[in-house]
């Protein structure tokens, strides 16, 4: 349609949009010059760019102009007028708006904001920002305007800018200074003075300020943190002189606040030192508009994430077919899923940027606000972690058992645990930062790790991986990995009901439970393997796992030793473990009957089990134990024997000649397996399974040697091989020993629990060669008393004990918290700034969980140094 035009001397477009006038407008609410206008009628936005019924406003009359003379004063800063006082006023059609959501006409931008209005804007020079203009203007002066990123409506920054902001310490920590002004009251204007000179305090620091009078108005004060040191700081009256060079930071006093950040202005409202000012001023508004579609996504997400659970839900309770149920369940959960991964690639986004902006949001927000922010990200991340953990269980459920061994379904079921034990890592990464770096406490988070227990799914996946690796080529009672793969579940199992456990064996259960992995390793290390790279490569991805549970077990008893600075938790092999508990109950089965925790020694080895007791038909207690995998699946019963629980000893009634033989094959076996243990020491096998190892070959010689013991009346051969048997079998429990003694008596590896086992055995003795040696200076001053630790047989030096005490006069069982420790020869003789070198340079030394000495195990220390 032609432009035609106005009667009234104006020109108007009829375009689609908005009527828009070329005549010049004024404010609508009231006249900074004097005299009230009348206010326009809502605008309404056409429903459609055809809509024939247009807005009409209501014409006002022309803007008064005043000028001021060459001799008059400069007139005050006026508040900045509001978005209204810039709305168009007169009628013409705007063009359809480019995709920034600007409409062009006759060489001037418009732009809609909100309540359906439009207005001019222009490029502001000194900021080159878009601000709300009137049309006589040729620098606009209305508020700052921005694009909405999800409409074609456009904001005042005001709402994302504050015109002050909160200082963070880190910002200030270039301007602080040392005095101290915490006794002091500051003066009416929120300053101290001292020596001529003016301080802020914020944060409890104090900062040297000078008076930025250009910056400054009657309505609000500016000041400028200095830097004592520069030279912009020597203004005899406190000035601010912005020649001088120096840093400086702009700060204004608020009332509720105290001293916040400020942005500064200066003549005719631009910002001082237009291209600095405009870069910062142009980031914080970037920041602080993608900080609100962060919220946006954030909260968007969470409400889709309710809706699918509830379409879920609706889906899982529909009254129809199975079959029908369980599409409608699957596709439920499918998108489920994949929302969740969606949800986890946006809010991984988020948590970068809010990383990278730190700087800039922290003057956008406060310290605290960053912070419950940057923790709320994380639990957000949980969250979906744990749509996903829910959504493969349940469609696993759907599926068939979760723990499939068939061999047809097993690489599904490794596969299937491999992304869950993905899920539920990722998840627990995550908490342990919450916890380590955010300080959040553990109990904030216990309702998101819920739908399934790491270790249990770890162990899970271990056995399918396990069972992958039975060689059915090995020869003889060799080791299989699906066996050890039962041990670890068990080792899992445990440490799930430490909390059941009392608080005072949780040093015993770790220890052990550590003490089995370790040996798990050696095991899994030693497999006869069938052939092909790929089996290598599970096994070591096998000894990854459990020696991550490892790392677990280890950070807990480090954790228990923190918590008990005094020293009193007992030694773990002096502990007894033996008491009934009440497992985890499902609220929908039958009353769980009580479990038993217990230390059984099987094979020459102590291992802690689960088990369920119970009475035999002679009213003896015994203790069946069942696979973590499956209850039904009996492993082994313990009876009470030799002070401690046992595998319970059957007697296999056999015939003469084939004990005979037997006896013979075992006795021509007996020195290679001695040498097989030797050359196992050699190797530096784990200690605890080449006794095991032998305890096997003990185990068959005594149980021969029993039933031979039938016939030794009846057969002059019998007597003599029961003889020869017991022999045999006590070289071979013998060899075991010595072997693990020598073990335990390696000058390199450090472990307080070997130390107590040989003392037991008494194969180490103590001598003080070093009385309260004066360490440090000052504050960090300590004494420190040092024992020589030796072999018994040999004389020879094993390790040093320290300890370290507060004063000369302090007792010796008081050494300080920590303070009590083992040393390798090499570290004592280096000292622990040389120590500290070493380990920064990435050569710690080698050590488990404990090389820190309780009281306990200190005193007996102390007793044998004072043994002639």
């Amino acid at each position: 349609m032609p432009i035609k035009p106005s009667v009234r001397g104006s020109t108007t477009a009829s375009v689609h949009g908005t009527r828009v006038s070329d005549s010049v407008p004024g404010p609508v609410n009231r006249n900074p010059f004097g005299g009230t206008l009348a206010p326009p009628s809502p605008a309404r936005r056409p429903s459609s760019p055809t809509d024939p019924i247009h807005p009409v406003i209501t014409p006002v009359p022309p803007r008064v102009a005043v000028s001021a003379t060459a001799n008059s004063a400069p007139a005050p800063a006026l508040p900045e007028r509001p978005l209204k006082d810039y709305w168009i006023t007169s009628l013409a059609v705007l063009p359809a708006p480019d995709a920034q959501g600007i409409s062009i006409y006759r060489g001037r931008q418009y732009v809609e904001v909100s309540d359906g209005a439009y207005v001019q804007i222009g490029m502001d020079p000194a900021s080159g920002l878009y601000r709300a203009k009137l049309s006589s203007e040729l620098i606009p002066s209305g508020p700052v305007l921005k694009p909405g990123v999800d409409s074609s409506l456009w904001y005042p920054v005001e709402r994302l800018v504050p015109l002050t902001y909160p200082l963070s310490t880190t910002r200030l920590e270039a301007f602080r200074t040392d005095l101290d002004f915490s006794t002091a009251d500051p003066g009416s204007d929120g300053l101290y003075r001292f020596n001529g000179k003016l301080y802020a305090r914020i944060e409890q620091h104090a900062y040297q300020v000078l008076h930025d009078l250009d910056a400054s108005s009657p309505q609000r004060s500016v000041m400028r943190i200095v830097r004592p040191g520069d030279a912009v700081a020597t203004d005899a009256g406190n000035l601010y002189v912005a020649s001088r060079p120096g840093s400086s930071e702009p700060v204004a006093f608020d009332s509720r606040h105290g001293w916040q950040g400020t942005i500064v202005y200066g003549a005719a409202g631009m910002p001082r030192t237009v291209a600095e000012s405009s870069s910062a001023f142009w980031q914080r508004l970037e920041v602080a508009s993608e900080l609100d579609q962060i919220n946006l996504r954030v909260q968007k997400a969470h409400e889709k994430r309710q809706e699918l659970i509830a379409a879920w839900l609706t889906a899982k309770d529909l009254e129809a077919e199975p079959a029908t149920r369980v599409a409608g369940e699957l596709k439920a959960l499918v998108t489920r899923e994949l929302h969740s991964h969606q949800e986890l690639k946006s809010l991984g986004k988020a948590l970068k940027y809010y990383k990278e902006q730190k700087s800039v949001i922290n003057t956008l927000i406060s310290e605290e606000g960053y912070r419950t922010k940057m923790i709320a990200l994380q639990k957000g991340q949980m969250l979906a972690y744990q749509q996903l953990i829910e959504c493969g269980l349940s469609r696993r459920a759907l599926d068939g058992p979760l723990l499939d061994l068939a061999p047809d379904r097993l690489p599904r079921t490794v596969s299937f645990l491999y992304r869950l034990m993905g899920h539920l890592k990722e998840r627990q990464l995550i908490a342990d930062n919450l916890v380590k770096k955010w300080k959040v406490s553990p109990n904030d988070l216990s309702d998101i790790l819920t739908s399934a227990d790491t270790h249990n799914v770890v162990a899970s996946w271990v056995l399918t991986k396990s069972v992958l690796l039975d060689n059915p080529l090995s020869v003889g009672n060799a080791v299989q990995a699906s066996d050890l793969a039962v041990q670890f579940g068990m080792a899992t199992v445990v440490y799930a009901a430490l909390g059941k456990i009392p608080e005072d064996l949780h040093v015993s259960v770790l220890s052990g439970l550590s003490q089995q992995c370790a040996a798990l390793r050696d095991w899994y290390d030693r497999l006869d393997l069938p052939a092909g790279p790929e089996h290598v490569t599970s096994r070591n991805d096998i000894n990854a796992e459990i020696q991550a549970f490892e790392h677990t077990l280890e950070t807990r008893l480090t954790r228990l030793y923190l918590d008990q600075p005094d020293g009193s938790a007992r030694p773990a092999p002096d502990q007894p473990i033996d008491f009934d508990y009440i497992p985890p109950q499902d609220r929908s089965g039958p009353q769980t009957k009580p479990w038993r925790l217990f230390r059984a020694k099987k094979n020459g080895v102590s291992k802690i089990n689960i088990g369920e007791s119970r009475r035999t038909a002679l009213g003896e207690e015994v203790i069946d134990v069942s696979s973590p995998f499956d209850p039904k699946q009996p492993i082994q019963t313990y009876e009470h024997r030799e002070g401690e629980w046992r595998p319970v000893q059957t007697i296999r009634k056999k015939p003469l000649p084939a004990l005979l033989a037997k006896a013979d094959r075992l006795l021509r076996k007996s020195e290679s397996h001695v040498n097989t243990a030797l050359r196992e020491e050699q190797k530096k096998y784990n200690p605890d399974n080449i006794v095991e190892a032998l305890e096997r070959k003990v185990g068959a010689l005594d149980d021969t040697a029993l039933q031979l013991q039938r016939f030794e009346h009846s057969d002059a051969n019998a007597k003599a091989l029961v003889q020869r048997l017991k022999q045999d079998s006590q070289r071979l429990r013998t060899t075991g020993e010595d072997i693990r003694i020598r073990i335990y008596k390696d000058k390199n590896f450090l472990c307080v629990d070997r130390v107590i086992y040989l003392i037991d055995r008494e194969h180490v003795r103590a001598r003080k060669t070093a009385t309260r040696l004066k360490r440090g200076k000052g504050q960090d001053r300590e004494y420190l008393d040092i024992y020589v630790l030796t072999d018994a047989h040999t004389g020879a030096s094993l390790w040093h004990a320290h300890f370290h005490y507060p004063a000369v006069d302090t007792p010796a069982p008081n050494f300080k918290v920590r303070g009590g420790h083992l040393k390798t020869l090499e570290q004592s003789a280096k000292g622990s700034m040389s120590q500290r070198r070493e380990e920064q340079a990435g050569r710690p030394h080698v050590a488990i969980w404990r090389p820190d000495f309780d009281k306990r195990t200190a005193q007996r220390i102390f007793d044998l140094a004072a043994t002639p």
